[in-house]
């Protein structure tokens, strides 16, 4: 399995590909940019090393993540966070994109491999996150700088049901709009992610949600979706809300890149 990277693509953006995802084409990234808008997140009391212990494929971080905490995840790829700006705290709508809070020189002055922002394609406002994503895509092509896309279809309301089809139009449209890595949900049956990834030119990689009920079901996830042919996961509360995220993480790895 290789990683999808047009032969026009840039060398700078083909190395930071490299940087976060394996020879084998696949990636464990740990999320761990929920605090900037839901006042949750690894504890930076001991939770933040546990987590660089189980080796990361990449995190995506807060700036403030990326900021302090660079040697302790050197050998992790950053994805940057550079979106949000609203919080659960106060009301917002579903589809509530908020700006683009640092520019691109900003995120490669951080040392970042990538940056990440949402897009709610079948929201009722989508022509916000979608044109948003597409200038970001645009400013990152031209410094070589990759862009991951989180899409959530229809919004965190659900405008449009999270079903497969759904899913994978969201990434598709993310992808043509520029995107080189999309990140977004699973709906239901593992095996049927293998029709997000036909449809969608660039990796894709299964976000894990809510927190689970054990976290052999967190590896069934992860294992079932790279079956799918998935180019990785991007979990967060299920990996650092775990008692023991370096322990975790290493049932992951080999979920991922060992298929076990």
């Amino acid at each position: 399995m290789h990683i999808t990277v047009s032969s026009s693509v840039g060398a700078g953006k083909q190395r930071r590909m490299h940087r976060m995802f394996q020879p084998d084409g696949r990636a464990l990234f740990v999320a761990m940019d929920h605090a900037a808008y839901m006042g949750q997140g690894p504890s930076y009391a001991g939770g933040l090393e546990s987590i660089a212990a189980g080796r990361p494929d990449g995190i995506l971080a807060t700036w403030n993540i990326a900021r302090t905490q660079a040697a302790l995840f050197a050998r992790s790829g950053l994805v940057l966070r550079v979106d949000g700006g609203t919080s659960e705290l106060g009301e917002r709508s579903s589809g509530d994109v908020g700006d683009v809070l640092c520019n691109v020189d900003d995120a490669l002055a951080t040392g970042a491999d990538c940056v990440v922002v949402l897009a709610f394609p079948g929201q009722h406002d989508e022509h916000l996150s979608l044109r948003r994503l597409a200038n970001l895509c645009a400013q990152c092509e031209r410094v070589g700088l990759p862009v991951m896309a989180e899409v959530i279809p229809g919004g965190w309301g659900q405008a449009v049901p999270w079903s497969i089809e759904s899913v994978a139009q969201g990434a598709r449209i993310a992808a043509e709009l520029g995107a080189d890595i999309v990140k977004t949900v699973c709906p239901g049956d593992p095996a049927e992610f293998s029709s997000v990834v036909a449809e969608c030119p660039v990796p894709v990689v299964a976000l894990g949600g809510p927190r689970m009920k054990s976290e052999d079901d967190v590896v069934a996830l992860a294992a079932g979706v790279v079956r799918a042919g998935a180019a990785g996961i991007a979990f967060g509360r299920n990996v650092w809300g775990s008692p023991d995220p370096a322990s975790l993480l290493g049932r992951l790895h080999r979920a991922v890149h060992s298929g076990d």
